[in-house]
């Protein structure tokens, strides 16, 4: 069998085509997680970390524990079509703890190259004769390509976890093989027209500050789409890729 190869402006389509068709069912899902989310996010906004970093870190506390609850409840309803019935869901169980540490190790594989960069600029800064702050940034930059073409890839244990499939890494790379610059396309195309639309808005409230509050709540709107896009272009690649939830996909010849 031919090593499948990710149909880049079919996976784009069927995203966005998704999150536009099912967007008021998707917000009904996690409509108030959403709704703490983002009031989170705009308190943050007018938190200084160095005035109150206590305020500062329990925000970002409780959106760390917020996200993993909407996610999952995303990718569960792209890929099985689980919607629950009721008022509001507001639970974080082993999923979501799956999905909070599959997140963390994903950080985790870009934080040694960053680092490294990080030191290397400022001994280059402090000492600007020595090549010891060069050479670390070097090693920091190959570190951080080395460490993104591997995020790109296990991204998809994202969804795995979430559908409560084995959050196997060498199953995922085997099955991604191939495929790290179409899906690189693929999430650029995604973040494509989103980012233009921010970049649109902000040049919006900058010229005409009277419509500051229309352009934050357009701005808010963009971003939950965003975000509900991003959730579903992950489970429709993970679909593609790996398999349908609870099943094993074919095995590739060379994979």
């Amino acid at each position: 069998m031919t090593k499948l190869k990710l149909d880049i402006l079919g996976m784009v389509r069927e995203a966005y085509g998704g999150a536009w068709t099912h967007m008021g069912e998707m917000l009904r899902l996690i409509w108030l997680p959403g709704l703490l989310y983002l009031a989170t996010a705009v308190i943050s906004m007018f938190v200084d970390p160095a005035e109150n970093l206590l305020t500062s870190l329990l925000l970002n506390i409780v959106a760390l524990f917020l996200w993993p609850i909407i996610a999952v409840t995303w990718h569960r309803f792209v890929l099985i079509g689980d919607a629950p019935s009721g008022s509001f869901h507001l639970h974080f169980g082993r999923r979501e703890a799956r999905f909070l540490m599959v997140s963390f190790f994903l950080f985790l594989l870009l934080l040694p190259g960053l680092l490294l960069a990080m030191a290397g600029a400022t001994i280059a800064q402090e000492q600007p004769q020595s090549t010891t702050g060069s050479l670390l940034g070097f090693i920091g930059m190959l570190l951080i390509l080395v460490s993104v073409y591997f995020f790109v890839r296990l991204s998809l244990l994202l969804p795995a976890a979430a559908v409560d499939d084995p959050v196997d890494a060498r199953l995922v790379l085997e099955r991604t093989r191939g495929n790290f610059w179409r899906m690189v396309a693929v999430f650029a195309l995604i973040v494509l027209p989103i980012a233009l639309c921010v970049i649109l808005l902000a040049s919006l409230m900058q010229a005409m500050p009277a419509l500051a509050i229309l352009g934050a709540a357009a701005f808010a709107l963009v971003s939950i789409f965003f975000a509900i896009v991003n959730v579903a272009v992950l489970s429709v690649v993970y679909r593609e890729l790996v398999g349908p939830p609870g099943t094993q996909a074919p095995d590739f010849d060379g994979a």
